[in-house]
């Protein structure tokens, strides 16, 4: 017995240098993550919160104002995407209408955005699934011929780009994370950011917490995400991976230590990215080319997870071992705990829903050498062969 043959691999990226945390923890000047991420990004404005959630509850809630005489109340979001998007608009008191996607390249289907579009709509929703850079200039002229904003979910691409411009920075706004197994997993917190100084402006948090619980977190987590003790936490009953639509989350500034955190760790952005390419690339290798996602020209992806469309409907436990995992277990219409706040009418979203029953990840984070990655891709393989 091998100790790779013990190990219990994560899904998805938990790496923060120890060192980084250490500075946060002593270093009582520093205080620039905001200015540091808004030239990083090429960006006038940002504004940091506790997780994406919040910002974009509180951004919707501040159009929603702007709009008000317009009666513009709902909000058009990927049919399958993360919960937490649906419960933002929930929390700002809108509806939530979906739009379908294309399972080969988990971008808009247009056609769908079109059929959807109309004079309740406040804001449209634009993804970039796993850090894979979906177009977004189509998206854009929809949205300005309508007098419609567009909000660029770039949670899981933090340091993506396509043709040369980081995602999240093409929209109105865009929305980060920098929770645990995002590109840059801090424990928890978010940015929203854009070039309209002044609407930002009324989404300042009141003055945060010092967040010593939250940096001890994200310390621990390092220690508990490694393969040798990982299996141990799965078996626990907290809750890991699980995807949960919950309205009611808090609404606050992010903690002070964190912010020293971002700002320390953000330099170790592109490491984790290149392995993260890295890894992927040698899973592009060995797959059959009709189990992966297309991806566009000019693309500089992240991958915070590598998506294979595949069709299983069940993973086996050796797979699960080396990081094998589903992601989001529905589309959005397709989520029972979703429907009481869904826009009247809204068409079926079949793509997305296809997605959510043929889609399965691969792990591309820092514990994954190249060896590992060949071993994960041929077991991958020939279970799908099967």
């Amino acid at each position: 017995m091998t100790l790779f043959s013990l190990a219990w691999y994560p899904p998805a990226e938990t790496k923060i240098s120890f060192t980084a945390i250490i500075k946060a923890a002593l270093n009582s000047k520093a205080n620039s993550f905001e200015e540091k991420l808004s030239n990083y990004l090429g960006v006038r404005g940002c504004v940091l919160g506790n997780n994406g959630r919040s910002l974009l509850a509180t951004l919707l809630r501040e159009l929603n104002k702007l709009e008000a005489n317009k009666k513009k109340t709902e909000v058009l979001i990927p049919g399958y995407t993360c919960y937490t998007v649906a419960a933002s608009i929930a929390r700002a008191g809108l509806r939530i209408r979906a739009y379908d996607m294309d399972p080969k390249t988990l971008c808009p289907d247009m056609d769908s955005i079109k059929k959807n579009t109309g004079k309740k709509t406040l804001a449209i929703i634009h993804q970039h699934l796993f850090g894979i850079p979906s177009p977004v200039n189509s998206l854009k002229s929809i949205a300005r011929d309508n007098g419609i904003y567009l909000v660029e979910d770039a949670a899981q691409a933090l340091g993506g780009k396509l043709n040369g411009i980081p995602l999240g920075t093409t929209g109105d706004f865009g929305l980060y994370s920098f929770g645990r197994g995002k590109p840059l997993p801090l424990g928890s917190g978010g940015a929203l950011v854009g070039n309209n100084i002044n609407l930002l402006g009324k989404i300042r948090r009141n003055k945060p917490r010092l967040g010593i619980i939250d940096l001890v977190k994200t310390g621990a987590t390092q220690v508990l995400s490694n393969p040798g003790v990982y299996g141990l936490m799965e078996a626990l009953p907290l809750g890991l991976g699980s995807t949960v639509f919950d309205p009611g989350f808090k609404i606050s500034s992010m903690p002070c230590l964190l912010k020293k955190l971002g700002q320390f760790s953000l330099d170790t952005l592109e490491t984790l990215n290149t392995h993260r390419r890295k890894i992927a690339g040698i899973y592009s290798q060995v797959l059959r080319n009709d189990y992966l996602v297309s991806i566009p020209a000019q693309a500089t992806p992240i991958f915070i997870r590598f998506p294979v469309i595949a069709g299983v409907h069940h993973i086996p436990g050796k797979l699960l071992r080396l990081g094998v995992r589903r992601m989001y277990p529905r589309a959005i219409l397709d989520e029972p705990q979703i429907r009481p706040y869904l826009a009247e009418g809204n068409i079926g979203t079949p793509g997305a829903s296809e997605i959510a029953s043929t889609l399965v990840t691969l792990p591309t984070h820092m514990a994954i050498s190249a060896k590992t990655a060949e071993v994960i891709a041929t077991d991958v393989s020939e279970f799908l062969s099967l």
